[in-house]
């Protein structure tokens, strides 16, 4: 049929009337007039070719006043499943291979451009090769030709919302499942960003048929199963996916689903080729009962999330539902119309709907966590200051009980020391004549327990070594008065085991009282003395006497009572040759 363009620079023609034929040949040159039957778009092949599918030749005609001089161009808007272009016999563009794997422009617009100079006075011939599937919805839809400028818009309109979107959504749904799987790895608890990551996966694979040409290694029949079965797995985790974003627990329900969504789809990969669509349209029935499920269940816990979360995730899901409605509705049912699959829409909306919600609740548990560790920091800052003011109390405490307590000593050893010196001197001058002597020994012995309470106080109680030091002057004088020479040894540095000023003062009471002894009593001429980090030795060469007699009195009671209290191991050994008196720790 031949179309009247009278002026090469007028609007583009829309073509929809002309002929077809099936046909392998490689140009449409050399058909006979005979095969070819009239044909008026759209085509769609499961109506005017039942069963039948392959490659096929279209032509058309139309009639120019004069050869144009643009730029001029062939737009397709909806074909399937690839087409090349003939301009009076001459190749001007062409969709790609048309052997396995064969080149998908399904759902993509084709422009070819060519030079106007190819189009000449009076009737001119355009012929399309096409190749589709049986009943698959293959098949031509009206095109246009015409100048470049006059053609761009549309097509750029077209190619933005059918490849580039899918695009876009291709890449950003599966930057956020890559996002979540992350999170889900962190928090492996957490299957809900499991769930969308499979979701987002599944709908990124069935969104890449609509911007994806080229698919290496598949046969047509091999990636159209793949992508439609994409799409039952992601409607099959949507719902899990519901499940968990609501806290439900379905188990059976959740396994009857996934038996569907493994064995529907692999019986279907082994059907006949032209049955393929129709059975997926079919089993997609199934999930169209589970899309009225999900709304159901969200409608019916909505009050287990907020008001926003709820209708926000309603409504994106009720739009993909209707447009997998949609899609079910050209899959089952045949149209003259070429199929416009858009449930990709559907997902891409509500894939980003739902990592939304995702991301405000992640946002939202974010939020309380820095409250609560903010909270805890604070608590945590309030109670060192109270346990803080608790240890200064308790250390005051602690300071005043030590004053108190070293106060109770210095009495106790007040009383029991020089107290009691005094009290024997005040005895003897009132209830005796006065013997000077008696009175000057009482008095002296006073005075040594005051120095030697002094130097307990004055010196560190770690530090024997300096304590014994101030008390070697004292014990020669009195073994120089008793007749005996004291030889002093002072191995190492001795400390008690238990080192403060009342041990030390005890200890050195015993040094003194064991030196008084020997003057007292043993006629010695030696006494020597050594001292180590754990032991003590006093020794010397006087007359002796019996321990187990003279232990009965008071004196070496009183020394072991002492070496008790210090937590000290004290040995007597006394012979007609001398006593060595041991103390050890």
């Amino acid at each position: 049929m031949g179309l009247l363009l009278s002026d090469a620079k007028a609007e583009a023609l829309r073509l929809d009337q002309g002929e077809f034929v099936f046909d392998q040949s490689q140009t449409p040159l050399a058909l006979p007039q005979s095969r070819w039957t009239p044909v008026k778009l759209p085509d769609n092949w499961d109506l005017s070719h039942p069963f039948n599918g392959g490659v096929g030749w279209y032509r058309f005609s139309f009639t120019l006043d004069h050869s144009p001089s643009d730029l001029w161009a062939v737009y397709l808007p909806r074909l399937s499943v690839n087409a090349r272009v003939f301009i009076n016999g001459q190749l001007v563009g062409s969709g790609g291979r048309f052997t396995e794997p064969i080149s998908h422009n399904n759902y993509r617009p084709l422009f070819f451009s060519f030079p106007g100079p190819l189009l000449h006075a009076g009737e001119n011939r355009i012929a399309l090769n096409l190749i589709g599937f049986a009943q698959e919805g293959s098949g031509l839809g009206p095109f246009q030709i015409g100048p470049v400028t006059a053609l761009n818009p549309a097509y750029n309109s077209q190619h933005f919302r059918e490849v580039i979107v899918p695009t876009i959504s291709f890449t950003l749904l599966l930057l956020l499942s890559f996002i979540l799987f992350i999170i889900w790895l962190r928090r492996r608890q957490e299957t809900l960003y499991l769930m969308f990551s499979l979701c987002g996966g599944f709908s990124t694979l069935y969104t890449a048929i609509f911007f994806i040409q080229e698919v290496p290694w598949l046969t047509h029949h091999q990636w159209l199963w793949v992508e439609l079965t994409a799409a039952m797995c992601y409607v099959y985790c949507l719902m899990l996916l519901i499940h968990r974003f609501v806290k439900i627990q379905r188990p059976s329900l959740e396994k009857f689903f996934l038996i569907y969504t493994i064995v529907g789809p692999i019986l279907i990969f082994f059907l006949p080729s032209p049955y393929l669509f129709r059975a997926f349209g079919i089993l997609g029935l199934g999930y169209c009962a589970v899309s009225l499920y999900i709304l159901f269940t969200i409608y019916q816990y909505r009050h287990q999330c907020l008001p926003s979360e709820t209708w926000l995730l309603f409504f994106s899901i009720l739009f993909s539902a209707l447009t997998g409605y949609h899609d079910l509705a050209y899959m089952l049912h045949s149209r003259h119309e070429i199929p416009v699959l858009i449930f990709y829409w559907g997902s891409t909306v509500l894939g980003i709907a739902i990592a939304f919600l995702l991301l405000l609740r992640f946002d939202r548990s974010l939020v309380l966590f820095e409250t609560l560790n903010r909270d805890l920091n604070s608590l945590v800052a309030e109670k060192s200051r109270t346990l803080a003011q608790s240890y200064q109390e308790r250390q005051t405490l602690e300071m005043r009980q030590a004053v108190f307590g070293e106060r109770e000593r210095i009495m106790r050893d007040l009383h029991d020391g020089l107290g009691g010196y005094l009290v024997s001197a005040m005895v003897q001058a009132e209830r005796h004549p006065p013997q000077l002597r008696t009175l000057q020994q009482t008095l002296r012995s006073a005075l040594e327990d005051l120095r030697l309470m002094i130097d307990s106080l004055d010196g560190d109680p770690t530090d024997l070594g300096t304590q014994m030091g101030s008390l070697r002057e004292r014990l020669e004088s009195l073994m120089e008065s008793s007749g005996a020479v004291l030889h002093w040894q002072v191995e190492d540095s001795p400390r008690l085991p238990s080192p403060s000023t009342s041990n030390t003062l005890q200890l050195m009471r015993m040094v003194q009282e064991i030196f008084t002894n020997i003057a007292k009593h043993s006629h010695a001429c030696h006494v020597f003395f050594s001292v180590g980090a754990r032991h003590l030795e006093v020794r010397d060469d006087g007359e002796g006497f019996d321990v187990s007699t003279t232990r009965s009195g008071r004196g070496l009671p009183h020394l072991y009572s002492r070496a008790q209290q210090l937590g000290i191991t004290l040995n007597i050994s006394s012979s007609a040759s001398g006593t060595t008196l041991h103390l050890t720790w």
